[in-house]
């Protein structure tokens, strides 16, 4: 079982993920979005997820979207979630959407 990181360490990783906060014992990003970006959004950070091993929870919010990290059974915020909010952001940016 992954370890949960220290504070000190989801700070350090926080200051090289652009957007995403801590709340809790959780990492969260919240998106603006266009209404008709959800659906391939979601399945986009849903692969990405599934190729690392991990799931984001993607609540669909008033304005756009939110992802929220955390590993359940570590009690906390691990390495894995960190490595998929970075792979969330290269979605953001456009880098996993033509994968098909």
């Amino acid at each position: 079982m992954a370890e949960h990181l220290t504070d000190e360490d989801i700070d350090t990783a926080l200051a090289a993920l652009e957007g995403w906060r801590r709340d809790g014992d959780a990492l969260v990003k919240d998106v603006p979005i266009t209404p008709d970006s959800y659906g391939w959004l979601s399945e986009a950070v849903h692969n990405e997820g599934a190729t690392l091993g991990r799931q984001a929870e993607i609540e669909r919010t008033g304005e756009g979207i939110r992802f929220r990290l955390s590993t359940h059974e570590a009690g906390g915020v691990t390495e894995r979630d960190v490595e998929l909010a970075a792979h969330i952001d290269q979605v953001l940016d456009g880098g996993a959407r033509d994968r098909g």
